[in-house]
């Protein structure tokens, strides 16, 4: 039970520095610029290190091998949980806006 709830914490871990935060895109960003000397800005995208569905799957193997538990279940487990990191960036949107939502109806009554 450990390891499903530490496979989705992996997964909401990289959705939110890969996808939602923005920093990948930022910190990439940077050393280009600074290894062009600033001509160029643009984000690098180096797979699998921008990517949150590759870094939950080789983190999730990984993760597992570690522990000592790579089994065919849990494998599967991995790859549905990396597949569903599309859907854990849209809670972490909703989660974010019910948020925005309540402190602004608490700040309408204050």
């Amino acid at each position: 039970m450990k390891q499903l709830t530490d496979l989705l914490l992996i997964a909401a871990i990289y959705v939110f520095a890969l996808d939602v935060s923005g920093f990948w895109q930022e910190a990439t960003a940077a050393v280009k610029a600074w290894l062009t000397r600033g001509h160029f800005r643009t984000p690098i995208d180096i797979k699998p290190f921008s990517c949150s569905l590759c870094m939950t799957f080789w983190t999730g193997i990984v993760y597992l091998a570690i522990t000592d538990s790579l089994t065919l279940p849990l494998t599967a487990y991995v790859c549905l949980v990396a597949m569903l990191t599309p859907r854990i960036a849209d809670l972490l949107h909703v989660v974010d806006n019910l948020l925005a939502k309540i402190f602004n109806q608490i700040n309408k009554i204050l």
